[in-house]
């Protein structure tokens, strides 16, 4: 089941960025506060009026630092599309398209099931709650299915 956790673990990163991007941060310059997001930070550092302040040691602090979240927050994001993304691709690779002769149709049969089921069949033929011919009458059913 790593792919659920993959996925799992991508839609939290997506989160946290959404969130990162989202939530206001108390900036301090000039001895005035103000509630903004770090995006409005970086776009205000990067505006005319933040390259003009580049001048002052504290504006140039504040703004490499907020520089350095929103690429935390990019790179969270992007790492987390990744994850969603790899996650749904190794759910799909476990999956077999078959052709189903009574209904006449296609359909997926997970694979990594039907391994899981030849597994414990074969487990409880060993342990003797099963005979050998009920084992292979059965081993039959899950390859027809």
């Amino acid at each position: 089941m790593a792919r659920n956790e993959v996925i799992a673990a991508g839609i939290f990163l997506l989160f946290v960025a959404i969130i990162g991007y989202i939530v206001p941060i108390s900036v301090t310059l000039a001895d005035t506060t103000a509630n903004l997001s770090i995006p409005q930070v970086v776009a205000f550092c990067n505006s005319g009026f933040g390259q003009i302040g580049q001048m002052l040691p504290q504006v140039v602090m504040v703004c490499s630092e907020h520089n350095n979240l929103m690429i935390g927050i990019y790179g969270a994001g992007v790492v987390g599309v990744i994850l969603i993304i790899v996650g749904v691709i190794l759910s799909e690779k476990n999956k077999e398209l078959i052709y189903d002769v009574n209904t006449g149709k296609t359909k997926y049969r997970s694979i990594e099931n039907e391994d899981e089921a030849l597994d414990i069949l074969k487990k409880r033929y060993a342990q003797g709650e099963i005979t050998k011919d009920e084992f292979e009458d059965k081993k039959k059913d899950l390859e027809n299915s």
